[in-house]
């Protein structure tokens, strides 16, 4: 009997009807706890590149028709030997168009060195010290270079394991890899 009156007591408050409720004054709430971290918690400076739209003046995802208009008549056109697309080499860059977009932009130390190196329109020496400063940490280190990801679209740069001299840089899909 004792646990049906307990029980009963404390669906009360559930079952009383609305002019019932109990009310609670206000200046009960207005005194509130101070709040107190429990660590304290440093940011690192976020980098201040915050997408990758583009290198050597080609778009990621942009279309076949569209490279075209930016970068004219590539000097080849190759099979990719990775996928099932095809590989447009120009004399500073490659790119690689599957289903008529481009999927991928590749420029190798010699192509840079001659021609430059531009991401989203800034120049970019991957064997500059300072590349932290424009990139920021790597969100992931390979074995053969370092990958930084801003949205869908990632960026490597491929390093030599011996050397630690770069050897290409990609602007790729993160998500297709």
């Amino acid at each position: 009997m004792n646990v049906i009156i307990l029980f009963l007591s404390l669906l009360s408050s559930y079952v009383a009807s609305p002019g019932e409720q109990e009310h609670v004054p206000a200046a009960f709430f207005s005194v509130q706890p101070e709040v107190v971290l429990a660590f304290e918690h440093s940011v690192a400076p976020s980098p201040r590149m915050n997408s990758f739209d583009s290198l050597a003046g080609a778009s990621l995802y942009m279309n076949k028709e569209e490279l075209l208009l930016a970068k004219g008549t590539p000097l080849n056109i190759a099979p990719d030997p990775w996928q099932e697309c095809l590989e447009y080499q120009y004399a500073d860059m490659s790119a690689g168009i599957c289903e008529g977009v481009v999927t991928y932009i590749h420029v190798t130390p010699a192509q840079a060195g001659q021609y430059g190196l531009k991401l989203n329109e800034e120049a970019l020496n991957p064997a500059n010290s300072h590349i932290g400063e424009l990139l920021g940490t790597p969100d992931y280190v390979a074995e053969d270079g370092d990958v930084y990801i801003r949205g869908s679209a990632a960026l490597k740069i491929y390093r030599n394991a011996n050397s630690g001299e770069w050897d290409g840089i990609d602007l790729f899909d993160a998500n297709a890899s």
